[in-house]
């Protein structure tokens, strides 16, 4: 099987047994082709609101034979329901993904989120909407970590997550070593706190 990169390759991982995959923000088209091209899902489509950016998807899928539907719209506007039995939205800030979710035309079933900053945010919201992270793992690709997490609207929020990070992922203890060194620099220069509540809880993790 080849590699997407360790972000997308754990965004694929995810995609197992689906029927629909809606691919939101698709761009290259790397993620629903090979959804398709390793069995992991029936049909997809492909999403974007750049045009240009879906060309490049239409021409991947026809060098690896698949059948990709393509739509140019803003988020999920231009996505049936039936379509969408799980929606992936990857490579864009936790803001952009909430302002999808709100603006869905349709209420969700299940969704891979891989938000490229902010997924602290994108985790308040699930919780505030009381949908559960079923998997929720920490990624690092280059000098970048990444949140990968699965969500399952049908199912209520755990009280045990927690907003600042996943359960799980080989990179997880670097991620927390990094960000808590990040935060003691930052409070060496100003309280604040909603960092402080971060490194409470960060330290808490990694001594658990």
């Amino acid at each position: 099987m080849r590699s997407l990169g360790a972000r997308l390759d754990a965004c694929l991982a995810l995609i197992e047994g689906a029927g629909s995959v809606v691919d939101v923000g698709t761009d290259h088209g790397r993620l629903p082709v090979y959804a398709l091209k390793e069995g992991r899902a029936e049909r997809a489509v492909a999403v974007d609101i750049s045009e240009k950016s879906l060309k490049k998807a239409a021409l991947l899928a026809e060098k690896e034979g698949v059948s990709l539907r393509l739509v140019v719209c803003d988020g999920l506007q231009g996505v049936a329901e039936g379509d969408a039995e799980l929606v992936v939205i990857a490579g864009m800030g936790a803001h952009e993904i909430v302002k999808i979710l709100e603006e869905a035309p349709f209420p969700l079933k299940k969704a891979v989120f891989v938000p490229h900053a902010h997924a602290p945010l994108l985790r308040r919201y699930l919780r505030e909407k009381d949908v559960r992270l079923e998997r929720d793992i920490v990624v690092k690709e280059g000098s970048h970590f990444y949140a990968v997490m699965l969500a399952d609207f049908s199912l209520p929020w755990r009280e045990e997550d927690n907003l600042y990070v996943g359960r799980e992922g080989e990179a997880r203890d670097a991620y927390i070593e990094t960000r808590l060194a990040k935060i003691e620099r930052f409070l060496a220069c100003k309280e604040d706190p909603a960092l402080e509540e971060e490194k409470e809880i960060l330290t808490y993790v990694y001594r658990s």
